[in-house]
């Protein structure tokens, strides 16, 4: 039992399960963005709404952390166990069976990481930028559309979140491909089509993501601000 609990199979298992959960979490959020296009009052609706929830907001957040630190773990552990499982000695190192985003994986992740925390400081808790963070709209909602709308003008800011969005989406395309593995559904017969489906799925998230702050940086999104 012991030895299971140590194994790369059930880290693989923890990570394939808590990546599952937090791609179904940055795809709604990403179409929770999408509605900036719709405009300041659908965006703070749905903003409200989020805040609505109250002690469930926080508690599905806690549940993402978790997820996100035992996703974290689990990699670290298999990276690990890979590496030790390697033999030693090699001169050359050999990529012919990885792809540039499997080899770049332990990489995005950390960008990721620390991404997500100054956007927790940004947007959640207006420690970064708190100029924005407590103004109102008409209804004395909280303006979350405005705050967007000022903070990604500034090019660093727009900048640094479409460089994220870029290593989420490397991320992306190998931790799906890695759960239909870890599920035994990568088959050889039908690989092809779930890379296929990774690759479009990753394109479709990170697309959605960067198309808001270079929708704001053009004028499209807020240019009467």
């Amino acid at each position: 039992m012991l030895s299971f609990l140590s194994s790369s199979v059930l880290n693989k298992i923890v990570v394939a399960v808590t990546g599952l959960v937090l791609v179904g979490f940055v795809s709604g959020h990403m179409l929770g963005h999408l509605l900036m296009f719709v405009g300041q009052d659908a965006y703070n609706t749905y903003a409200q709404n989020l805040q609505s929830l109250g002690p469930l907001l926080w508690g599905i957040r806690i549940f993402l952390l978790v997820c996100a630190v035992l996703h974290i773990i689990g990699t670290i552990n298999i990276t690990n166990k890979n590496k030790n499982a390697k033999a030693v000695g090699y001169n050359v190192k050999k990529y012919q069976n990885s792809t540039f985003s499997s080899r770049f994986m332990i990489y995005a992740g950390l960008a990721i990481l620390f991404f997500v925390i100054y956007h927790l400081l940004h947007f959640t808790l207006g420690v970064v930028n708190a100029d924005y963070y407590n103004t109102f709209d008409s209804m004395q909602r909280h303006d979350v559309y405005t705050m967007m709308i000022m903070s990604f003008k500034n090019p660093i800011i727009a900048v640094v979140y479409l460089l994220a969005v870029g290593f989420l989406g490397l991320h992306l395309n190998h931790g799906i491909k890695s759960v239909f593995q870890t599920l035994g559904l990568n088959k050889d017969s039908r690989r092809s089509k779930f890379e296929l489906l990774s690759l479009v799925a990753s394109l479709f998230i990170t697309v959605g993501y960067m198309i808001v702050p270079i929708a704001i940086l053009l004028g499209y999104i807020g240019g009467n601000l």
